[in-house]
């Protein structure tokens, strides 16, 4: 599947508003143990006291950065959790480690970090966006005891289902606003050599021409896009991640088997809708279903303050409110007023 008419930017990364191209938090040191190389330090970024519940942010691509779902991380800690996010081994912050195996490592990594944080018989909350929602569950596969919850975000089904509407609804979209002639393979080609100006100009290409396809508002995604440079995003990583999932993809006999409450969030107007939920229903009993209308991929940019809402009821389905509970998004602005850092 995966040279690559049908990735199209691995299938949809998280992203937020208001961005810095940094974390705006201190960096925390873990050491972890990557096969044949030395123990290295890799970060990670909380937001929340240590005493409180534990969330597990994910965010997708694979291959993107994360510093870029800080404002979803600051809006849950709000809601009284310790929010915990990073960049996965070889991307971002965590470049400089690069494992052979990519998902087993990426496993190890989030399980470092829950490691370092809970409480003994403690279990975290996984929250996962799109490619995220799949790395929640595999997390879940290896270490089903330490966790309490999975809420997906526009996840990306486990037997990708949504995937196979995805390339022909991009280039539909794309050829309403963009002048690429979508008809042709070099225009959806990832093929990458080893010349580091070929791989700069995939990259640039699928966060420009393809990111803001999956915006409802396409002017807004288009602007939005402008904000992200070739290092948020590392093509061969995101190819080579996708070849280790098809390998051992999750199996919904596997899911069904964690006996965890597992909730669904999605807009009804984004890409992977209603392919993704209606694959997964099939198989899944979801302790809950949100749907939020007029938006695509990114609800919390186009739907913040009902997108919050429905976020915060299903973390707290369940559960005894927590302490310190704050005021979240207030007023929900149009798109038209949200200005790009």
């Amino acid at each position: 599947m995966f040279l690559i008419k049908t990735m199209v930017l691995g299938a949809l990364f998280s992203l937020s508003f208001n961005l810095q191209a940094s974390y705006q938090t201190q960096a925390i040191s873990l050491k972890i143990y990557v096969p044949d190389e030395q123990p290295q330090a890799f970060y990670y970024h909380a937001q929340g006291d240590g005493n409180l519940p534990k969330v597990i942010l994910l965010g997708g691509g694979p291959g993107f950065s994360s510093w870029n779902l800080e404002p979803i991380q600051t809006q849950i800690s709000k809601m009284g959790y310790r929010v915990l996010l990073t960049d996965m081994l070889g991307i971002g912050e965590n470049s400089h480690i690069n494992p052979k195996s990519i998902l087993s490592s990426w496993i190890q990594q989030v399980d470092r970090i829950v490691a370092n944080e809970k409480a003994e018989n403690e279990s975290v909350i996984l929250v996962g966006h799109s490619w995220g929602g799949l790395m929640a569950m595999l997390y879940a596969r290896a270490h089903n005891d330490k966790v309490s919850k999975l809420i997906l975000l526009n996840p990306v089904d486990p037997e990708k289902a949504a995937m196979q509407h995805l390339t022909e609804e991009i280039q539909s979209r794309n050829e309403k606003f963009t002048e690429t002639d979508w008809s042709k393979d070099e225009a959806w080609s990832n093929e990458v050599d080893n010349s580091n100006q070929n791989i700069e100009y995939l990259t640039l290409r699928q966060i420009q021409q393809v990111l803001p396809t999956y915006f409802m508002d396409y002017q807004l995604g288009t602007k939005y896009a402008k904000q992200f440079t070739v290092k948020d995003f590392d093509i061969e990583l995101n190819i080579q991640a996708w070849k280790e999932y098809d390998l051992n993809p999750i199996k919904f006999d596997e899911i069904n088997r964690f006996q965890l409450p597992i909730s669904f969030i999605d807009c009804n107007q984004d890409y992977l809708m209603p392919y993704n939920l209606n694959a997964m229903q099939k198989h899944i009993e979801f302790s809950e279903v949100s749907l939020i209308d007029q938006c695509g991929h990114f609800p919390w940019i186009e739907k913040p303050k009902i997108f919050y809402s429905e976020l915060k009821q299903q973390l707290m389905s369940g559960f005894s409110e927590p302490e310190n509970n704050a005021v979240l998004v207030e007023n929900e602005k149009s798109t038209s007023d949200l200005s790009v850092n």
